[in-house]
């Protein structure tokens, strides 16, 4: 299925997904702007093309691409958290983020042990702070994650289809395990935007079917890999050494 097409179902896929229509015409509108693809290529570790070797090249793609969005999120959290902490977050909603964080980091160190994200600086829209500097508007930023979280779970759905195409069924399984805890911290999020309720679909949305059409899809919403993005914002560096998470949480690692 063309990018353009897989763009096109992102609105399906967020409908389905319960995000508000205000949510969801938000990112439509800016993955307008970014419908000239991602290339998604990146260098695997020995251990990732193992994986992707018979011809398995979906594979390989849906490992740069998780990794690389991982990598962003881990970066998007951290910056979360820093403005968190210089303004005045409910102390649920923090525990939350910091959980979120935890978990991210997770998915990051398992996924950046079989393939390379293809950069670890990214342009990340002022909008999904609300604002620029220390701003922090938790019903914006509640939107940007509803969107985002809505698309990694739909990632790693396509990850489930690759390696169960492949007869890799414990990769299958890894996929379907971080897949429920992003369609956990998108129901989180829907808590920021007072969805009533915020569980609120009984099947995930597999709408995009190729993880460029992820990439492209994070684009159109200005966040940019490497690149300045569409939308107003700024660049921000996945931290080296990656930051401590401030909480402990259960099951750091695949089943």
């Amino acid at each position: 299925m063309p990018e353009q097409t897989d763009v096109q179902t992102l609105e399906d896929s967020l409908r389905k997904a319960g995000s508000p229509r205000g949510t969801r015409r938000w990112l439509l509108e800016r993955a307008a702007v970014g419908a000239a693809g991602v290339a998604a290529g990146g260098a695997l570790a020995p251990a990732g093309a193992a994986l992707a070797r018979d011809g398995h090249s979906s594979i390989s793609t849906f490992g740069t691409v998780a990794v690389t969005t991982e990598a962003l999120t881990v970066t998007l959290l951290t910056e979360v958290l820093r403005h968190a902490n210089r303004n005045s977050v409910p102390a649920g909603d923090l525990a939350v983020f910091e959980g979120a964080y935890a978990a991210e980091v997770d998915h990051f160190r398992f996924t950046r042990r079989y393939w390379n994200p293809t950069t670890t600086n990214f342009w990340i829209p002022d909008g999904f702070f609300g604002g620029s500097g220390d701003t922090l508007d938790l019903t914006a930023l509640g939107m940007a994650l509803v969107a985002g979280e809505t698309l990694f779970v739909n990632l790693y759905l396509i990850g489930v289809t690759a390696f169960a195409q492949a007869g890799n069924g414990q990769f299958a399984r890894f996929s379907a395990e971080i897949a429920g805890v992003e369609s956990e911290h998108r129901v989180l999020a829907e808590t920021l935007v007072g969805a009533t309720p915020p569980n609120n679909v009984g099947f995930e949305a597999f709408s995009i079917q190729r993880p460029q059409g992820i990439e492209m899809a994070l684009e159109g919403a200005g966040v940019g890999f490497g690149t300045q993005g569409s939308a107003p914002g700024a660049f921000y560096r996945l931290p080296h050494p990656i930051m401590p998470p401030p909480v402990q949480i259960n099951s750091n690692k695949p089943s």
